[in-house]
């Protein structure tokens, strides 16, 4: 059995660095000094792309050892499992969560502090699908809008495919999956 050590970078070496491509728009969206956190960052694979575009990036991760490898890329790497996010109100210019939605079971604390922690007009770049990963688009889109609606608008909505255990892999058609940017109310 590998350890964490040795699996996240085995993960971060088969992507390639390949960061989410729906990054490239939220750049656009963003100002220069923009601090952006990537929330679940695993191996890192958005956080290295965002600091190669100069933002100010907090990766957080409820695994350490992954971020280890982060360490002397970001501003500022923590490790928690605790969904009450360790960030003052208004810290963020803008959150990337990249397939954390997908795990987490408590929606309406999470999306609480999504709101709480990004400025007036942050942004949120929300990546996901729905265990057991097979549901279809219009069911995704009903989680999106009944979980976010009451504190988020949605600016964009794009639907997406990834492989079975492949993020990365978007040229398979195997999981559907969302990906919105949403901007607080």
């Amino acid at each position: 059995m590998h350890s964490w050590r040795t699996h996240s970078k085995e993960l971060f070496e088969g992507l390639n660095g390949r960061h989410s491509p729906r990054l490239e728009r939220l750049v656009q969206m963003l100002d220069k000094r923009a601090r952006v956190l990537d929330i679940g960052c695993g191996s890192g694979r958005n956080t290295l792309f965002l600091r190669k575009m100069n933002f100010h990036v907090v990766a957080l991760d409820i695994a350490s050892i992954p971020l280890l490898n982060l360490s002397i890329e970001c501003d500022k790497i923590m490790a928690t499992a605790d969904l009450t996010l360790p960030f003052r109100e208004n810290s963020f210019d803008a959150v990337v969560d990249s397939y954390t939605f997908t795990f987490i079971k408590n929606h309406r604390l999470y999306v609480g502090e999504l709101y709480r922690i990004l400025k007036p007009r942050g942004l949120l770049l929300l990546e996901f699908d729905e265990e057991p990963h097979i549901v279809p688009h219009s069911e995704l889109k009903h989680t999106l809008y009944k979980v976010f609606a009451k504190a988020f608008k949605v600016i964009e909505i794009h639907e997406i495919y990834h492989a079975w255990g492949r993020i990365f892999d978007e040229t398979k058609r195997d999981v559907p999956a969302l990906s919105a940017i949403l901007q607080p109310k």
